[in-house]
């Protein structure tokens, strides 16, 4: 037995999405939604698939392969967008002297191919109708049902003058996907659980709400999920910041951003989304720079990046050789003074130092360490995240901390995350204003100036720290001097001098 699953809806009904993802792409439960049909066709013991597909279908042969996975055979046949099915299989010249399925892989339906194929087989003379959740779930066997073919055709419809068939009721649910409101649904109830036979990717996790889990993708960085009220899924490679308030039900798709201070409830983030800080997500859809809201049920296309966008620009970035060498200079030639700073660390603090939460510069996430020193000694603190610039994880110079990865970021350029540059030695203290300033002076410098800039930042502090040391044996000043005079050194940066 072969099986030809149609995957060709054009997707009109989820305008803007289609954009971004045909009907069969689309990620239910941070999975693609045709591989929930591959799975099932698989159960039934069948191996060969012809995939009939139209609009994305690079993306759907590059997603799907050969069909190895689930351990099928896919052949892919191009169509027009909701081409009826009867023309699509007039081209395919089918042998009838064998059985076919015939099914929809741009719908979400229960599990059930084999148990309607048995069915079906133990009655060969007859058409078999089946029907679940009183909707048409999309499959018929060949050839019995040659002469019913339009029962396929999208939309689904079932044809009240059949007559001669033998209907086939089968345990589940069904979901069209032909609304905002439909695809958010069945995606929280996969992330739930309750619907039934199908499941999130992932480990699950135990949430904070009694008997539920968070579904928890490889390489995913959150805070205690055991101390949210939420449960659902997360995607691979994901970063959630700790303080983060999640809600109810919840899918974030792989690759995603959600920066400090969001509230989300009832949504789904769909993959290589940035959520921007503070913002209060709820019975809405987000994927890239597209914010849905089902309860109006509106789209708009968002431009601010500081709110939401898409994290695939800065997949494909990488951290030049050059770079990677000098940072692996200056570790080497750093490591006899460790020992020095590990003393001046203790001195300064009971710790030697500390970890840190942060993302790469393609949005996977990482750990960075820094030495606990005062303020004049940042440059030295930031020495051990060399380590990550070698392994082009990191710049080595950035208008931004990759601790802080905000894109809420104070200036309206493009933040540049690397190991040192003003703000990651003056401190994220400083107003938000001043920090713009010194942010948009630091993007519009070459290279070779911001490397000069940075140095001469690096001696400034040490050299007031110096002053203040010396001072503080004469006068015995207050312990804020210090930070007293980082002010003043970021209005020298903000003059340029």
């Amino acid at each position: 037995m072969q099986a030809i699953i149609f995957a060709n809806r054009h997707g009109h009904e989820l305008a803007p999405l289609d954009k971004q993802y045909c009907p069969a792409l689309l990620p239910m439960g941070n999975r693609a939604l045709i591989e929930y049909t591959l799975e099932d066709v698989a159960n039934a013991g069948i191996v060969e698939v012809k995939l009939i597909i139209s609009s994305h279908a690079k993306e759907l042969e590059s997603h799907l392969g050969d069909g190895s996975r689930w351990g099928l055979k896919i052949d892919y046949f191009l169509s027009r967008e909701q081409e009826s099915v009867n023309c699509v299989m007039s081209r395919l010249k089918l042998d009838f002297e064998q059985d076919y399925l015939v099914v929809r892989g741009d719908m979400l339906r229960s599990p059930c191919i084999k148990r309607f194929i048995d069915y079906s087989l133990k009655r060969p003379l007859h058409l078999v109708l089946p029907i679940m959740a009183d909707c048409n779930p999309g499959m018929l066997l060949l050839p019995s049902a040659c002469n019913h073919l339009y029962l396929l055709d999208w939309p689904l419809e079932r044809d009240p003058t059949v007559t001669n068939a033998m209907m086939e009721s089968l345990p589940g649910q069904c979901a069209m996907l032909d609304s905002f409101e439909s695809y958010l649904n069945a995606n929280l109830a996969i992330g739930d659980g309750s619907f039934t036979g199908l499941s999130p990717s992932g480990r699950p996790t135990p949430s904070g709400r009694h008997a539920k889990f968070f579904h928890l993708g490889a390489k995913a960085q959150t805070g205690k999920l055991d101390q949210h009220t939420a449960w659902g899924a997360i995607g691979e490679q994901t970063w959630i910041a700790p303080d983060v308030d999640m809600q109810d039900q919840l899918i974030i798709g792989d690759q995603c951003v959600i920066e400090k201070n969001c509230r989300l409830s009832n949504c789904v983030i769909l993959t290589n989304s940035f959520v921007g800080e503070g913002l209060n997500v709820d019975n809405c859809i987000i994927s890239k720079n597209l914010l849905i809201n089902v309860g109006f049920n509106t789209a708009i296309e968002v431009d601010d990046p500081r709110l939401i966008a898409s994290t695939e620009q800065n997949l494909h970035a990488h951290v030049p050789w050059s770079s990677r060498l000098i940072a692996l200079i200056l570790l080497g030639l750093s490591l006899p003074f460790w020992p020095l700073l590990w003393l001046w660390s203790l001195c300064h603090s009971s710790t030697l130092g500390q970890s840190r939460p942060a993302l790469s510069i393609v949005d996977q996430p990482i750990k960075l360490w820094r030495v606990n020193l005062p303020p004049s000694g940042m440059g030295l603190a930031l020495l051990p995240q060399l380590y990550q610039v070698c392994l082009g994880r990191l710049f080595l110079l950035g208008s931004q901390s990759p601790e802080m990865h905000s894109a809420s970021a104070v200036s309206e350029a493009t933040p540049l995350y690397g190991v040192y540059g003003p703000l990651q030695l003056l401190g994220a203290e400083l107003p938000e204003e001043e920090q713009g300033l010194i942010e948009q002076e630091f993007l519009s410098k070459p290279k070779a100036s911001q490397c000069y800039q940075v140095i001469k930042l690096c001696f400034q502090l040490v050299s007031k720290s110096v002053a203040s040391t010396r001072s503080a044996t004469a006068k015995q000043p207050s312990t804020n001097q210090l930070s007293a005079n980082q002010p003043d050194i970021a209005n020298e940066w903000g003059n340029g001098q």
